[in-house]
């Protein structure tokens, strides 16, 4: 799958891939959740791998697929918004947009 034809969307404890062409769903991956509560995804992609936080976990994703390849319960981290960045990139989400997801949380 070339990663260029696609843009990719969490939501509700779910990662999908949308084709930038027409806008249809290439594949939807719902996320391994046990809290039922937080449904705030945060992605990050490279070339080949999705990798989405949710409920205080992170998982790698194929992108070709959706598979889940791995998790990682981030035992003691705890369980907020959280910031994801290769080394020397930009992070998802960026810092000005969890400023603003956090002030718009908090006047709910």
């Amino acid at each position: 799958m070339n990663s260029e034809n696609i843009v990719l969307l969490g939501l509700n404890e779910s990662v999908a891939a949308i084709s930038r062409q027409d806008g249809s769903i290439l594949w939807k991956t719902e996320l391994p959740t046990s809290l039922n509560g937080d449904d705030f995804v945060t992605v990050l992609s490279d070339s080949d791998r999705v990798y989405a936080h949710t409920e205080g976990k992170l998982h790698c994703l194929d992108l070709a697929n959706g598979k889940v390849l791995w998790s990682n319960r981030l035992s003691g981290c705890g369980y907020g918004i959280a910031s994801i960045c290769f080394p020397g990139g930009s992070a998802a989400p960026a810092a000005a947009q969890k400023h603003f997801l956090v002030q718009q949380q908090s006047a709910c």
